[in-house]
């Protein structure tokens, strides 16, 4: 087969070992092709693009956020109820503070009338609290 400017083209009959090499040089650059196909393919299939990195970018923020808003709810309660413990322990103490002066007022009294029984006779003026 004449080329364009009537050389003898590369396929031409005298020339055989040349398509020969060149048939393997092409048989192996096609089984070249498709290893990089494959390896495209894979590639592909197994790594992450743009919008699967800003969609798990997104996840990971929303995520964030919501553990942020959970603490945070966490800490309220945690304080409510420290609000809640803190002044029933005060209310607590302040009734133990009222029957304790209580106690002590009525033992001052039982002393003071033993005291003016012994020293006088006179029965004590009880004032009540």
């Amino acid at each position: 087969m004449p080329g364009t400017n009537e050389n003898q083209g590369a396929a031409s009959q005298s020339r055989n070992v040349y398509d020969v090499s060149s048939e393997k040089r092409l048989s192996a650059v096609e089984a070249r092709l498709t290893a990089v196909e494959v390896d495209v393919a894979v590639t592909k299939a197994n790594c992450a693009t743009k919008d699967d990195l800003q969609t798990l970018r997104a996840e990971m923020h929303a995520g964030h956020e919501r553990i942020i808003a959970m603490f945070y709810e966490h800490k309220l309660e945690f304080q409510a109820d420290q609000a809640r413990q803190r002044d029933d322990f005060q209310a607590g103490m302040g009734k133990q503070r009222d029957d304790l002066y209580h106690l002590m007022l009525n033992q001052m009294w039982k002393l003071h009338g033993f005291a003016s029984l012994m020293l006088g006779g006179v029965e004590p003026v009880r004032i009540s609290v």
